[in-house]
C-alpha cells in the first residue's frame, strides 16, 4: 500500500499468517496474540453473514499487560453511498476492558475516487485515534474496491499503518509501550483480523 511520508521512516513489522481461519495465535514482536473469528472469512468490504454477531475476539500480551477485546458486528440501514457502491457495509465495534476502557468503531466512510471507504475511531480515555481505509497500492493510480490497508491518525497526522496487500499484514507504529503505540497496535490488530490479507 502507498505509505504516507509521516510513517515512511518507521520500521515495518510483519505478523500473522496468510489465511486467518476461525482461530489461531501468532506473535507480534515476541508478544503473543490469540484470536477467534465468527467466520472463516471476514472483510469490512463484503457482507457480514447474518448469523455472525461476534465476528472477532482476541487477546494481546502487550507491554502494558494483557489486553483482551470482544468485537461485535452489525449491518446498519444503508445510506445513499452504500446503495451506490452496492457494498453492504457493516460496522465493527470492539471494546477493551482494561483501565481506562477503550472502544473502536469503524463502518461506512466517504466515496473517494468512486470507492466507498471505511472510517472510524479508537478511543481510550482522552486519546482518540482516527481510522481510515486505504485503497491505493504504491505506484498504482487505480484504487481497489476493498482496502489494501488502514491508516491510524492522531491529531490529523498518520502515526501508524497496517498494510494488508502482501501475504501477511505489515505494521508501522509508534513505540507500543506508549499510550499512542498501544492504541495504534490494538486498532491495527482488530482491523487486520477483520480482513483477509491479499
Amino acid at each position: 500500500m502507498a505509505q504516507p511520508a509521516s510513517v515512511a521512516g518507521v520500521a515495518e513489522e510483519s505478523f500473522g499468517k496468510p489465511a486467518w481461519g476461525r482461530q489461531g495465535e501468532f506473535t507480534l514482536s515476541g508478544q503473543r496474540v490469540r484470536y477467534e473469528r465468527g467466520a472463516e472469512r471476514l472483510s469490512l468490504f463484503e457482507p457480514l453473514a447474518a448469523d455472525v454477531r461476534v465476528p472477532l475476539r482476541f487477546s494481546w500480551a502487550s507491554p502494558a499487560g494483557d489486553s483482551a477485546t470482544t468485537c461485535e458486528g452489525w449491518t446498519p440501514e444503508q445510506s445513499a453511498n452504500g446503495r451506490l457502491a452496492a457494498a453492504k457495509p457493516w460496522v465493527l465495534s470492539c471494546r477493551w476492558g482494561s483501565a481506562p476502557a477503550a472502544m473502536l468503531q469503524i463502518g461506512e466512510g466517504q466515496m473517494r475516487r468512486g470507492k466507498l471507504s471505511r472510517e472510524g475511531a479508537y478511543r481510550r480515555g482522552e486519546l482518540t485515534v482516527g481510522l481510515r481505509s486505504v485503497h491505493l497500492m504504491e505506484g498504482s493510480p487505480t484504487p481497489h474496491t476493498a482496502a489494501v490497508g488502514y491508516e491510524m491518525l492522531h491529531q490529523g497526522t498518520v502515526v501508524g499503518t497496517v498494510d494488508l496487500s502482501g501475504g501477511v499484514p505489515r505494521l508501522r507504529r509508534p513505540d507500543p509501550a506508549t499510550p499512542l503505540g498501544r492504541a495504534v497496535t490494538e486498532a491495527a490488530l482488530a482491523l487486520a483480523l477483520a480482513s483477509e490479507p491479499s
